[in-house]
């Protein structure tokens, strides 16, 4: 049923495979410029969450999910790599066996560092433009970032596997539809649902601990904690877009059914001379 989508994901994947091995410079630029779009995105969103997190108003994490969708916008049409959803393109495409496992390893490394430069990039320009200098140790950007730090590792595993089954989701099914109004909607409403629904996601979660380091801060945020958080995110992350996306839509793809459907016209036809002996 999603043939068409899948061709469509590996020809993606070998696209990723070919600039990568052509011009690793190329291919580290294109990871960055995805953390710097996130930055942006992650910016704009606690900027106005701000606005109602000071008046304790319940909408306060709906309007801050709200505007992060920008961030998978800019990535999709401003041609960034983001590690997420190429655990999904890289998995399918070593299973068609149109790429290696051994290139989709390498490539996952080298996204995942050319993310962290974007981010750490943006966050440094961030600091010498003042933006979050002024900022409150209990400014909502803070807080979240306390709360990823603590929570325990297996929520924090099975929340990073949510996150990417739906930021793959957000990949996955505007390359169904036609027409760009369409799949932006699509992109905004799934990352609206991951990101208002607390899950975790590595990359983003890179850019509210860089962002926070860089601005005034509790000591509950150090180090520690960054890593605390991020290596189980990470690896549910790769859980979420990986299988319950690239391993499972290549299974129900994969032609299982074809011996029974080839059997089921002798078994009408045998039963047809069988009555007609009777």
């Amino acid at each position: 049923m999603e043939k068409d989508t899948i061709e469509k994901i590996c020809k993606s994947a070998v696209s990723k495979r070919d600039l990568h091995a052509k011009s690793l410079t190329h291919y580290m630029l294109r990871a960055m410029l995805a953390g710097v779009y996130i930055g942006f995105a992650l910016v704009l969103s606690f900027t106005v969450g701000q606005y109602f997190y000071e008046v304790h108003s319940p909408a306060t994490y709906v309007m801050t999910a709200l505007f992060f969708g920008v961030a998978f916008i800019l990535i999709v049409y401003g041609g960034g790599e983001l590690f997420t959803s190429n655990t999904m393109y890289l998995t399918i495409s070593a299973m068609k066996k149109v790429t290696s496992w051994k290139e989709t390893f390498f490539i996952w490394m080298t996204c995942y560092g050319g993310n962290f430069l974007g981010i750490l990039l943006f966050t440094l320009l961030l600091y010498f433009s003042g933006v979050f200098q002024t900022i409150r140790t209990d400014h909502l950007l803070v807080t979240v970032a306390e709360k990823k730090m603590t929570l325990p590792t297996s929520y924090l595993f099975v929340r990073g596997i949510f996150a990417n089954w739906l930021v793959c989701l957000a990949v996955w099914l505007p390359l169904r539809v036609k027409g760009d109004t369409a799949k932006i909607i699509i992109m905004m409403l799934l990352v609206f649902t991951f990101f208002t629904s607390g899950y975790e996601h590595s990359i983003a979660n890179l850019a509210v601990f860089l962002i926070s380091f860089t601005s005034p801060h509790s000591e509950i945020i150090n180090l520690a904690g960054f890593f605390h958080n991020l290596i189980p995110v990470t690896l549910g992350n790769i859980v979420g877009g990986g299988f319950f996306v690239g391993v499972l839509f290549f299974f129900l793809n994969e032609p299982i059914n074809r011996k029974e459907i080839q059997t089921k016209p002798v078994l009408i036809a045998s039963t047809k001379v069988f009555h007609n002996k009777l």
